[in-house]
């Protein structure tokens, strides 16, 4: 199902048309002009997708791919994946919903060049992430991190 700029590839009910208005608010309040396309895919897919343009053979949460294209055209396209959103909504104990919210904001955030490879850029990227959150009204953890990667890392 799609809906605007949103599509779901997953079985997984999801409610397009509040991710939808999370996007376009997430555009208005970054001031991002230029189309952004999300797709909600599988394990299967973003394993793909990971294995394909990282070398990753592995699932992860969101994967950004820029356009490297000027404007008008479109900004780039995001990759969320479902079943590790889930996974990571219900370790944070908050509704899906809110994890793919969080999960688009971040997506939207590496698009216009933020990053979160050094401690530095990671905590600037998570302080932006929470003051756009703060102003679309989705609760983000002030330390939003990936708890299923962290987990991996320290395990």
């Amino acid at each position: 199902m799609t809906i605007g700029a949103i599509q779901n590839a997953t079985q997984v009910q999801i409610d397009l048309l509040r991710l939808s208005s999370v996007l376009d608010e997430a555009k208005l309040y970054l001031e991002i002009s230029r189309p952004i396309a999300i797709r909600l895919v599988d394990d299967e897919e973003m394993v793909d997708l990971n294995t394909r343009f990282r070398n990753v053979p592995e699932s992860t949460d969101v994967l950004t791919f820029p356009s490297g294209l000027d404007d008008p055209l479109p900004l780039g396209d995001v990759a969320i994946c479902v079943p590790y959103a889930a996974l990571q909504a219900n370790l944070r104990k908050v509704p899906l919903d809110n994890e793919l919210a969080a999960l688009l904001i971040h997506g939207c955030l590496h698009l216009i060049g933020f990053d979160d490879l050094s401690d530095e850029d990671r905590a600037r990227m998570q302080a932006k992430m929470n003051e756009v959150g703060e102003k679309l009204g989705i609760p983000i953890e002030a330390e939003w991190t990936s708890v299923l990667h962290q987990a991996h890392e320290s395990g």
